[in-house]
């Protein structure tokens, strides 16, 4: 006999038995008890939460021979037909192999014929935003206005790509992804019927990594079962599915927050020579701390994130423990780790050192020490004597070493000054008076200079270089003139055309 997979084996055959989605169970059955049934529905969730199983219900309820009703009897030859897929009557597509305007046309075509044996014609298509924009066109009209006995169903998980004039004809349903103690309650219940057995430990760790599908718990739980036979514990799940202990995340987000790198970097170590997958860990941590930023803002996380009870404790006691800007230092950080984790060639190198930088982060004081700090400063500033005016001068070298801190360019031209005994800046060559000058007029540096010596700060050039300079350019105009004057060029211009020279100018 074919061995027949977890999900498929335990698919619920009733609404009463689909699990995580009461609300949209709740509607359909009072839409059939009450006869007002749209002629197209759209299923929308994320993968694994039970869309395919409810438009395989429907069908079925709508279609039984007993009658319409939220509860078909599951027995007739029309809900057993429905139950394995072969009936006439009931056609499921999928949208992602049959995309074209030509299929539509086909299923066009089928709408026309009446139901062989079923109440309706029912349509299911799957995947439905994979059609093409011709095919969702070639389908409107009929949607609009289909025959009385047709149903259509559609499936998606990416409703924002269905175009808004087919979501406009559709009555949507939107799919919740399940908690982590609806997947935990459902599986013990599948692995009572089937004997089985399993820890509470790794059964919460897959319904974790299932993402809040139904579908990928069971696959994970079918995987387990066929390494580990009839019973598996919490190591043979991390073991086989190769997911990281939650103890282990643990350890590295307490190591990180009592600022122990060694502890936090063994964490890596064991994980990278047991082969897990070392985002797993980085995602772990940052989820942790994620946890704690948020228990630590609305006080508790309690119905803010989908945990235990056990969990939930733990984790408010750690975040009334730490700073709330630690714990959002560290979220931060750790966010920043797996950014770059993901652009480096050496994930490994790189969680580590994400890790070495959190848990060796600059400590933060607390707010009462701080209080205590500035208290014991003024009481000091109090008794001390104000300086005197001689204390307050600076020498010119320690003033231009200290603006090296906080205007390192300007101190690079102050370096080639002397100051006066009048507080002036003299300098020797054109360049640094020049930048100095605009120094002057500038906020911070006049603050500077005033604190230091008590003066607005100018600067002026060394008079004799001034003039050294002035009558060396002199000097070298006149010979310029002289030379052009006796050259034989201009001698001959000034023979044939006249007039005289008015200036000269070098060549650049």
């Amino acid at each position: 006999m074919n061995y027949l997979v977890l999900a498929r084996k335990w698919r619920p055959q009733r609404f009463s038995e689909v699990v995580g989605q009461e609300v949209i169970v709740k509607t359909l059955s009072a839409a059939l008890t009450s006869g007002r049934i749209a002629h197209a529905f759209l299923l929308t969730g994320s993968r694994g939460v039970g869309k395919t199983t409810v438009a395989r219900l429907l069908a079925k309820a709508l279609s039984c021979e007993k009658g319409m009703s939220p509860d078909p009897c599951g027995v007739c030859s029309v809900c057993q037909d429905i139950a394995a897929g072969s009936s006439i009557d009931v056609i499921e597509i999928d949208g992602a192999s049959n995309t074209g305007v030509d299929d539509i046309r086909e299923l066009r075509e089928n709408v026309r014929y009446q139901p062989a044996r079923a109440r309706f014609k029912v349509f299911i298509i799957d995947e439905v935003h994979m059609l093409s924009s011709s095919a969702f066109n070639a389908l409107l009209k009929t949607l609009e206005e289909p025959p009385a006995h047709v149903k259509f169903i559609f499936a998606t998980t990416e409703a924002h790509k269905i175009p808004i004039t087919i979501l406009s004809r559709c009555q949507r349903y939107d799919f919740k992804r399940m908690a982590v103690s609806t997947i935990v309650s459902h599986l013990k219940s599948i692995l009572e019927k089937e004997s089985l057995q399993m820890d509470d430990a790794g059964l919460m760790l897959m319904a974790e990594n299932a993402d809040g599908g139904m579908r990928d718990a069971l696959s994970l739980l079918d995987q387990v079962l066929s390494f580990s036979g009839t019973s598996a514990s919490l190591q043979d799940v991390t073991e086989i599915l190769g997911l990281m202990d939650q103890q282990a995340i643990l350890k590295a987000s307490n190591a990180i927050l009592e600022a122990k790198p060694r502890e936090a970097l063994a964490v890596i170590e064991t994980a990278s020579s047991a082969g897990f997958d070392l985002r797993q860990l980085a995602n772990g941590v940052a989820t942790e701390f994620r946890h704690l930023c948020i228990s630590k803002a609305a006080g508790s996380i309690q119905n803010l994130a989908d945990l235990t009870k056990e969990r939930v404790d733990q984790i408010d006691e750690t975040a009334r423990l730490h700073d709330a800007f630690d714990l959002q230092r560290l979220f931060k950080m750790a966010l920043e780790g797996i950014h770059e984790m993901g652009l480096s060639e050496r994930p490994k190198m790189q969680l580590e050192l994400a890790f070495v930088r959190m848990a060796g982060r600059p400590q933060l004081s607390q707010l009462s020490e701080v209080q205590e700090a500035i208290a014991r400063l003024e009481k000091l500033g109090q008794v001390l004597p104000q300086p005197t005016q001689k204390a307050k001068k600076s020498s010119w070298q320690d003033f231009v070493k200290h603006l090296g801190q906080k205007m390192p360019m300007v101190a690079h031209h102050l370096e080639h000054a002397r100051l006066l005994a009048n507080g002036k800046m003299e300098f020797d060559q054109k360049l640094h008076f020049t930048r100095i000058q605009e120094a002057c007029q500038e906020s911070e540096f006049r603050q500077l200079f005033q604190e230091a010596f008590d003066q607005l700060p100018s600067a002026v050039l060394s008079e004799s270089i001034h003039v050294a300079r002035e009558t060396q350019a002199k000097r070298d105009q006149e010979s310029l003139e002289e030379q052009a004057r006796n050259h034989p060029t201009v001698q001959r211009a000034l023979s044939i055309f006249g007039g005289e020279i008015k200036a000269v100018k070098k060549d650049a």
